[in-house]
């Protein structure tokens, strides 16, 4: 019987711990591709802007006069 408690208490440790080690590797990736992400918005705000048209009216053509 003790056999059997001490197996099932190592399973569930090993258990425990696998999952919080498989939460600290995801962690450090999502902040990786979170900081991407920011990186990516900023450049695409930059070329927005760039490719901005200039607002109002051009100015009229002078007409030929004969």
């Amino acid at each position: 019987m003790s056999s059997e408690l001490i197996f099932i208490m190592g399973l569930l440790i090993g258990a425990i711990l696998g999952v919080v080690m498989i939460c600290l590797f995801v962690s450090v990736r999502i902040t990786d591709l979170q900081a991407e992400i920011r990186d990516l918005r900023v450049q695409r705000n930059l070329l927005k802007e760039e490719l901005e048209k200039p607002k109002g009216k051009p100015t009229p053509r002078r007409k030929r006069r004969k």
